[in-house]
């Protein structure tokens, strides 16, 4: 009989230690996706926020093929904005994102097209970024 009750306790610890390792490993990819949808709300965010904010002017005066880079750090947010000259008033704009939750570190980046336009609502030579129509931005893997 006890030969049968020490296999039984072993039996049962095995499955115990079985589920807990199941259940950390949930709970690392539950905090992994966390951090990748914070980082991807970080990214957006930068975009829209570069989008809706009036350009500078010398981006107009950039040679073709050069970029600015700006960087903002916000508790366990990092941001990045790199903003490609592409000719004719065309820019690349990249925004990254990348999140820390949990200890686990999550990245993102999103890339679009944008225009320098004059913009008619302000004061005369004022500047506005216009999105070009159609698929103009994407997420980066």
């Amino acid at each position: 009989m006890l030969p049968l009750a020490l296999f039984a306790l072993t039996v049962t610890a095995l499955l115990v230690a079985l589920l807990l390792e199941g259940a950390v490993q949930e709970l690392r990819v539950a905090r992994g996706e966390v951090a990748a949808a914070r980082a991807q709300a970080a990214a957006g965010t930068a975009l829209a926020d570069l989008l809706a904010s009036p350009p500078d002017s010398a981006l107009l005066a950039r040679p073709r093929g050069t970029s600015t880079f700006n960087w903002v750090a916000a508790g366990a947010e990092t941001t990045s904005i790199a903003v490609q000259a592409l000719g004719n008033r065309l820019f690349k704009v990249t925004a990254g994102g990348r999140a820390w939750f949990g200890g686990v570190r999550g990245d993102a980046a999103n890339t679009g097209f944008a225009r320098i336009v004059p913009d008619s609502a302000m004061s005369p030579g004022s500047l506005r970024y216009r999105r070009l129509p159609g698929w103009w931005w994407a997420q980066l893997p």
